[in-house]
């Protein structure tokens, strides 16, 4: 009876309107208190605190390999770092006469030559003057004079490894962030003896000023060129420079374009024959994407096209590259540097500057692939070739600058265990010599004059080499084991009376083949002190029968601070 009376008051309240629900909840606790430890309990120990990780310098990219950590952090008020080493060089005379027949004494020429060299650096940050760096580099080298005679000519260039002396190759102050304006604060000033970079690597006297903003960056540059060819003669042609530069990078705009665009220009007061010079150079730089880019470049000097370059670069999966590049050089491109343009036969013979004279400068193209991969984590392969092509006539005069020839080329490594490798590799090249006809040897007192610069070098070399590497880590410890041989052919540019085929023998060796290798050892001692020590040795040279071959001893000691 009183279960059916339930159900009947279920059922009416069900068809009856819903009233209005308020929910009601309890006012909150005033306090909450803990239960207090039980003083049996054992307290928890204190963590070990862990090790602070190795500072990685803001632009490490994930390619930025396990030396990142050594490179210079900017924000560092006091880095310093210097290399002391000794060196020895030797070759023992064989008492076989020269290819000419002079018979070599040990009072000619010194068989060892030891030297004592240091290189160094400072840098400051913020010493003093918050928005004040500096930067201190040099070179000094001590050497024990070479016994002269009156009749001894000194070497244009070279001169280095017979004189003691002190170089400086960088002192400037640098002043950035010093307007205290946010607009103005990618401007900063350096001043004082300094690398440029423009259409080419210039080393002056003189300051720059520089704009390092997202969307555009550009310079300003001006002084007098350094003379860094040698110690013992004054070069009187210390050209002055001048020159500017700018780059839009439109991937920093509010919709990015994968596209950045450059130009600059440099200009020489004096050059060559005291002439002066103007040199442009236009970049174009395409990346669509990460691992995807086109760079094409185009440089002119005095408004005439001198160079163009392009490069294709390619990565897939982070473990094979590509790299396509493509050069054409013109007539009117500099022989040497900016510095040293055209043709000038009254210029002097023995200037520094003209100490690699391969004759003039001819229209060459030169095309070359290179390609990496990875294979299971522990197998590197690398390959190359290269063609270059003589884009002048058949009747012109040839030169060592416009040769053609073909370059083949290969490495591979092979990590058998996780600290040691073995690597090989070989190389090859042919080149197309315009042989003109052999001069004969004239018999007469006078010296025979030299044949054309296009009919003298190599026609071809084969290279192989074998490596052998054993490594703890970067930074640690490393041994390293090189061992190569290489057969070279070159061109015959005498001949005797009897006839100047290329059948006829002329007592002159046209091949040379040697071998040689190299043991190296690399050992850091903490973060600061590294050791480093090599040797390398070579066989009996064929083209100098005077000597057993050379050998050198290199020990260096490394410190950063």
């Amino acid at each position: 009876m009183k279960t059916a009376l339930v159900l009947i008051a279920l059922s009416a309240s069900a068809g009856a309107e819903p009233a209005s629900l308020t929910l009601t909840h309890e006012p909150p606790p005033r306090h909450l208190t803990m239960r207090p430890r039980s003083a049996a309990a054992t307290p928890e120990p204190t963590p070990a605190p862990r090790p602070s990780p190795i500072p990685t310098p803001p632009d490490a990219g994930p390619d930025a390999g396990p030396d990142a950590a050594s490179i210079r952090d900017l924000h560092q008020a006091v880095r310093v770092r210097f290399n002391l080493g000794y060196d020895v060089d030797g070759a023992a005379l064989t008492g076989d006469p020269t290819l000419g027949g002079h018979q070599i004494r040990s009072a000619d020429f010194n068989t060892i030559r030891s030297y004592g060299f240091g290189e160094g650096y400072l840098s400051t940050h913020g010493v003093g003057v918050q928005s004040l760096s500096s930067y201190f580099a040099g070179r000094f080298q001590i050497v024990q004079p070479r016994v002269t005679t009156p009749t001894d000519t000194p070497p244009p260039i070279a001169t280095w490894f017979d004189r003691t002396g002190l170089t400086t190759r960088n002192a400037w102050l640098e002043v950035t962030d010093f307007l205290s304006s946010k607009t103005l604060a990618p401007l900063r000033i350096r001043a004082g003896q300094l690398y440029v970079y423009g259409p080419w690597v210039m080393h002056m006297y003189g300051a720059v000023a520089s704009w390092e903003g997202k969307l555009i960056r550009g310079s300003v540059y001006g002084g007098s060129r350094v003379p860094d060819y040698t110690l013992s003669i004054d070069q009187k042609d210390r050209a002055g420079i001048g020159g500017s530069s700018i780059k839009v990078d439109l991937r920093d705009l509010p919709n990015p374009v994968p596209l950045l665009i450059g130009a600059e220009v440099l200009a020489f007061t004096a050059a060559g024959a005291n002439k002066s010079s103007q040199h442009g150079q236009l970049e174009l730089d395409w990346r669509p994407r990460q691992d995807l880019a086109l760079i094409g470049q185009a440089r002119a000097i005095d408004g005439r096209l001198a160079n163009e370059h392009l490069q294709f670069r390619s990565r897939y999966r982070q473990v094979t590259n590509l790299v396509f590049d493509l050069t054409h050089r013109h007539g009117a491109d500099w022989r040497w540097d900016p510095s040293v343009i055209g043709s000038d036969p009254s210029a002097d013979p023995l200037a520094p500057k003209r100490y690699l004279e391969l004759g003039p400068v001819l229209p060459q193209l030169l095309v070359s692939v290179r390609a990496g991969t990875l294979i299971a984590e522990n197998i590197d392969i690398l390959a190359r070739g290269a063609v270059a092509a003589d884009l002048t006539s058949a009747t012109a005069v040839k030169s060592s600058f416009s040769s053609s020839y073909l370059e083949l080329a290969g490495a591979l490594e092979v990590r058998l265990r996780r600290q040691i490798s073995i690597g090989a590799s070989a190389l090859t090249r042919q080149t197309e010599r315009h042989d003109l006809i052999v001069q004969q040897i004239a018999d007469t007192p006078q010296p025979d004059p030299l044949p054309l610069s296009g009919a003298i070098g190599e026609r071809g070399f084969v290279e192989l080499g074998t490596t052998a590497r054993m490594s703890l880590g970067a930074r640690k410890f490393s041994a390293t084991l090189e061992v190569y041989g290489r057969r070279t052919r070159y061109a015959r540019v005498y001949c005797i009376d009897t006839g100047c085929g290329s059948s006829v023998s002329t007592g002159i060796n046209d091949t040379d083949t040697r071998g040689g290798g190299r043991v190296q050892i690399d050992a850091w001692i903490g973060r600061n002190v590294r050791l480093f020590a090599s040797y390398d040795l070579s066989s009996r040279l064929a083209l100098a029968p005077e000597i057993t071959g050379y050998k050198s001893l290199r020990l260096m000691m490394e410190g950063v601070y």
